[in-house]
């Protein structure tokens, strides 16, 4: 028997809809999962209903493993429900009638590198030239697949300049791939949806079994995934789709927000029933993600709403800068700990774009607060950040085999894996370095004509790399190194991966020019020093962390304590001036999400000034803060400023005075072991004084050498200089 009793109303209704066409909108933190296990629980038990004839469809492997979980504490083990993703319903489908389509039953998957691998050697084959190419064709491949258009068809929708050779390459992609008897990932859907067109007994095969169709994450579907999904209850007409167009967020992916948005004009007699009852957030955050989100215009009229207790109220702070945000955060987070309040497990710090968990990494490491990167790597262990620091330790160091080796094809320039493999056999045969072939009389050496010929424009790029090694100031050179070498080219797609890895290349250069500001003489070899010592202290020995992510990596997550960070205009919303009104109603949806994962405390901070891409950038504080400040303090007066200068949500920040540039650490110390170099402004908030020796649990020793208010500078040996705000900084007297 199910126990209705731990149902509200609007959930039981759901459970109870089982014929027809169903769209159930669960909003956020409302209990769309227990209403998804409870139904088919029911079906089973109260409606006799065979788990033969029930299909349950998720999106990701996780939520299917969870769904499938559940099913069995309420059914026991083995419920016989069929739970999968689309990808894996297809390939099932597919591995018994692949050979209608002409394929063999035992047929090949290929995963992102096997294909990468395919495109790769057509362009080869073709003597295709064309820098990033590879990468451009597979995402026009899979665009292709996802709309279900033949290399043919697609030559005609393709709006790339170089249409005609990617659809050359993608027709001698499948014929590669049927030669081999294998699929891509995105032909499981796509070969399926051919399958049930061409062969309608195979249709009728699958549409007769299953009776009951459930999906979840309904506005998370691509067109095509409609498509499957109408087609298997184009029989029964029992599809039960649970979504919230409120957190429809992966368009760039291919999610199809009308699908959920038009269900009752796909299924006019559709039954629609709305979750409102939310059993996570607080009052105070589900009315500022209510006034948020009734601000788009896409979506239907429902309004979170809660039976506990008021909360906390919603917390908006507008920063000086992102040094002053970043510190107001750590500020939070460490007195929401200390007096018990939160554990640091139960807060997290979402960005919209991947390259901002820098700053607040930085400050992580300065304040000794134990941080993971959810869903992604570390800012310093990112590829792109690994490469460009290839290219400065193998300037700094020219017998680094592996800096070079990494960075010698990189971004591509059509040096293989052949030539790579002969300079380390020259090298290692004549005793010497990468680096000793690369400038020495390469054919002397051994190196074939063709090989080093190949490796001339590297040998000249080096050069002209090193010529100015030196003459430019730090920052500068960082950035002419990043340009000569073609980053800024190869990212310079429109792909959301394009866009993350120029601006992470964009952060590591701010982080370069503030180094250069604190540390006024300080070279390359000492950033990338402390970059290494850095890293190296890094690993985490503790659960007790906190949590650092984007946005989307988040979504499904609830946290005691989110705190929703880089609030401006061109940030969140992301390149806010470029954006349709549609795309800006998806970021405001991105927002909404940010906004309920929040249990009981939650923050939005923005920034007078943000250093980003190499530069200071000030930009309006984000429209998302004005349209929930509106509503939520009514008595807030706010006026449209210029971009310098914002007004605060009302907790603005003290003001501070520009830092002075800091010269070489050595000199400062030893200035300050006879005589101050630099007299107080001010004393600092606490028993510190200029000159102290301080000890740090992860930098070790170091001396104050600047104090400004409540920020110090400190010298660290090895590290450089590092500036603290000293209100919470976990530093002692050495």
């Amino acid at each position: 028997m199910i126990d209705f009793t731990v149902l509200n109303d609007a959930q039981e209704k759901a459970v109870r809809a089982t014929e027809g066409a169903v769209l159930v909108l669960a909003g956020a933190g409302s209990g769309k999962t227990r209403v998804l296990t409870y139904r088919i629980a029911y079906l089973i038990g109260e409606k006799g209903v065979s788990p033969y004839n029930i299909l349950a469809i998720t999106f990701t492997n996780k939520a299917t493993n969870e769904m499938k979980e559940r099913l069995e504490k309420m059914l026991g083990e083995g419920s016989g429900v069929w739970v999968s993703t689309f990808h894996s319903l297809c390939a099932r489908i597919l591995r018994y009638d692949a050979d209608k389509l002409g394929y063999n039953k035992n047929y090949t998957i290929y995963s992102e590198v096997d294909s990468e691998r395919v495109v790769k050697r057509i362009i080869a084959n073709k003597h295709i030239e064309i820098n990033g190419f590879a990468d451009k064709v597979l995402y026009h491949i899979g665009n292709a697949k996802m709309l279900v258009l033949s290399p043919e068809e697609y030559r005609k929708e393709c709006g790339d300049f170089h249409a005609a050779l990617i659809c050359d390459v993608y027709e001698a992609y499948e014929e590669e791939l049927r030669a081999a008897n294998a699929m891509d990932y995105d032909d499981l859907m796509m070969k399926t949806y051919q399958l049930f067109n061409e062969c309608p007994e195979v249709l009728d095969k699958y549409a007769q079994r299953f009776r009951y169709i459930h999906i979840d994450e309904y506005q998370d579907t691509s067109r095509l995934q409609y498509k499957l999904a109408a087609m298997l209850a184009s029989k029964h007409g029992n599809l039960f789709a649970v979504g919230d167009e409120d957190q429809s967020i992966y368009g760039w992916r291919g999610a199809d927000i009308s699908n959920i948005l038009d269900f009752q004009k796909d299924f006019p007699e559709a039954t629609i029933i709305k979750l409102e009852q939310n059993y996570r957030s607080t009052p105070n955050i589900l009315n500022a993600a209510n006034a948020l989100i009734a601000n788009n215009k896409g979506r239907f009229d429902k309004k979170l709403w809660t039976s506990s207790e008021n909360g906390m109220r919603v917390e908006i702070y507008n920063a000086q800068d992102d040094r002053d945000e970043a510190d107001y955060v750590i500020g939070q987070i460490s007195s929401l700990v200390r007096c018990g309040l939160v554990s640091p497990k139960e807060c997290a710090v979402l960005v919209r774009l991947n390259s901002l968990t820098r700053k607040f990494e930085e400050k992580f490491r300065l304040y000794n607060i134990p941080y993971k990167v959810y869903g992604g790597f570390k800012f310093f262990e990112r590829k792109e950040i690994k490469d460009v620091l290839a290219y400065y330790r193998a300037i700094v160091n020219p017998r680094d085999n592996d800096a070079f080796l990494r960075i010698i094809n990189t971004p591509k320039r059509g040096i293989g894996d052949s030539v790579t493999e002969e300079l380390i056999y020259i090298a290692t045969a004549n005793g010497l370095n990468v680096s000793d072939v690369l400038f020495g009389d390469m054919i002397a050496l051994g190196m074939s004509e063709r090989n080093a010929k190949k490796l001339n424009s590297f040998r000249e790029l080096y050069h002209k790399m090193l010529s100015n090694y030196g003459v430019l100031p730090l920052d500068e050179f960082a950035e002419f190194v990043v340009e000569e070498a073609g980053f800024y080219i190869a990212f310079a797609g429109e792909k959301e991966e394009d866009l993350s890895r120029r601006e992470n290349v964009g952060q590591l250069l701010t982080d370069i020019k503030e180094f250069a500001k604190l540390n006024r003489d300080a070279g390359l070899d000492d950033y990338l020093q402390s970059v290494s010592l850095l890293s190296e202290s890094d690993d985490i020995q503790t659960d007790e962390y906190v949590t650092l992510s984007t946005v989307h990596s988040v979504k499904g997550l609830e946290f005691d304590a989110v705190f929703v960070v880089g609030l401006e205009e061109n940030v969140f919303p992301s390149q806010s001036l470029n954006k349709s009104a549609r795309e800006i109603e998806e970021e405001r949806r991105v927002m909404y999400v940010a906004m309920t994962r929040a249990r009981k405390r939650l923050y939005l901070t923005s920034a007078k000034e943000r250093f980003m891409y190499g530069g200071m950038q000030r930009n309006l504080r984000s429209r998302f803060v004005n349209e929930v400040e509106e509503k939520i303090y009514p008595e807030r007066k706010r006026v449209s400023p210029a971009p310098s200068h914002f007004v605060s949500g009302g907790y603005a920040p003290k003001s501070q005075a520009p830092q002075r540039a800091i010269g070489d650490v050595g000199a400062y110390v030893r200035s300050i072991n006879g005589t101050a170099a630099v007299k107080s402004e001010s004393t600092a908030s606490s028993s510190f004084r200029l000159g102290d020796k301080v000890s740090h649990p992860r930098y070790g020793i170091g001396r104050i050498i600047q104090i400004n208010g409540d920020n110090a500078n400190i010298a660290f040996d090895g590290l450089g200089i590092k500036q603290f705000n000293m209100k919470i900084a976990p530093l002692k007297k050495a």
